[in-house]
């Protein structure tokens, strides 16, 4: 299949992960923030239906895990009732954030499961992490987690334009801990392309996959910004 974007050791294609998928060989990480089957309007190309999701996101799901070590966010109530086969599961905690109460309730959600396939060929030697991950969401995407925790600074803040975008600095600190310096991540849902935007600040090569080609626009864009270590 023809690349969308190919430059610098990160690899675009636009089109179906389930399409893609078959035809990749063996990556390091799959890291990956799909859709939840939410309704969500993401774009002409997807219907983010809550009637379907199952149906065809637990079969990607066992693809990914042939491809390489997992780990995916996905709906928090809905798929701790579906998944069950995980290694673990980490936590992005969002101190901040806001949102819906649980049903008729008064528990006010500021955590989203990580499903972590994989992880004990690792070892215990290497980096470590807690399992729970403190980022703020922010809505363009660029946000750098706790003071004094992600090192990083934007050079402009980021427009993502995408509905659902996940912090940066929590991407990095992901692939940091669960990658090598010579690894390749791949993100079959990749949206406006904060994985690889964050696998190229730390120097890993990446390969993206997303329906949607809006989106792809905009990652190739977010991947030709210059971002500064301090």
């Amino acid at each position: 299949m023809t690349p969308y974007y190919e430059r610098d050791g990160i690899t675009i294609y636009h089109g179906d992960c389930r399409d893609i998928l078959p035809t990749l060989p063996p990556v390091d990480l799959v890291l990956t923030d799909p859709p939840y089957g939410v309704d969500a309007k993401y774009g002409p190309s997807y219907d983010d239906s809550r009637d379907t999701y199952w149906e065809w996101f637990l079969p990607t799901l066992a693809e990914m895990r042939r491809i390489g070590k997992v780990v995916a966010f996905t709906h928090r109530v809905t798929s701790l009732k579906r998944i069950h086969d995980w290694d673990w599961v980490g936590a992005w905690t969002k101190p901040y954030a806001g949102g819906a109460r649980i049903g008729n309730s008064p528990i006010l959600p500021h955590w989203e499961p990580i499903y972590l396939y994989g992880i004990h060929c690792l070892g215990v030697l290497g980096k470590w992490t807690p399992d729970v991950f403190e980022y703020n969401p922010d809505g363009s995407g660029a946000s750098c987690g706790r003071i004094g925790r992600d090192r990083w600074q934007q050079a402009d803040t980021e427009d993502v334009r995408h509905p659902t975008p996940k912090p940066i600095g929590l991407f990095r600190s992901l692939i940091n801990v669960f990658t090598k310096d010579t690894d390749t991540i791949l993100d079959p849902f990749m949206g406006s392309g904060t994985t690889l935007r964050a696998a190229k600040d730390l120097g890993r090569r990446a390969i993206g996959i997303e329906i949607e080609e809006k989106y792809c626009e905009i990652a190739v864009k977010r991947l030709a910004q210059e971002v500064l270590a301090l």
